[in-house]
């Protein structure tokens, strides 16, 4: 098996040389680490802090706000349903005295006596009119096409 061989930048007449910067990176003395290492080690505790403490915060704060919430709006219902309790007996109330003051036995002796209102009898009736129907035209015949009704 042959191994592959390297490649190695070489310039050619046409090409201008690179600078030395950025030829070949320079090798950190043995000891001290790169300084893109120190960042990458600083991300990952960065991000450990956030994970750890700054997301459970907001979590906790989260939760204590929606706990408040809810129970101003418990409160809330609380008193609504009181007030419609309360809207609901005086509905009750008002029905049962709009049936005994509206009761025949009431009415009657105070449309009497106030009003001067007679009880309806067959003698006081009085039919007005031929009696045969009511169609509520004003000549009370019969239309069928033709011409219109005079008004």
């Amino acid at each position: 098996m042959a191994a592959p061989q390297r490649r190695y930048r070489s310039t050619l007449p046409t090409q201008p040389a690179l600078p030395p910067w950025e030829q070949a990176p320079e090798k950190p003395p043995v000891g001290k680490p790169r300084a893109g290492k120190v960042r990458r080690k600083e991300h990952g505790r960065r991000r450990r802090f956030a994970v750890l403490v700054v997301v459970p915060v907001l979590l906790m704060l989260g939760s204590v706000y929606l706990h408040t919430v809810s129970g101003g709006i418990e409160s809330r219902e609380a008193a609504l349903q009181e007030e419609l309790d309360g809207a609901r007996a005086t509905g009750e109330r008002l029905e049962v005295e709009v049936a005994e003051l509206s009761a025949a036995d009431r009415v009657r002796p105070l449309a009497r006596e106030k009003l001067g209102m007679r009880d309806a009898g067959s003698a006081d009736l009085e039919i007005v009119g031929d009696g045969k129907r009511e169609d509520g035209t004003q000549n009370e015949g019969e239309a069928k096409g033709g011409e219109p009704r005079p008004r």
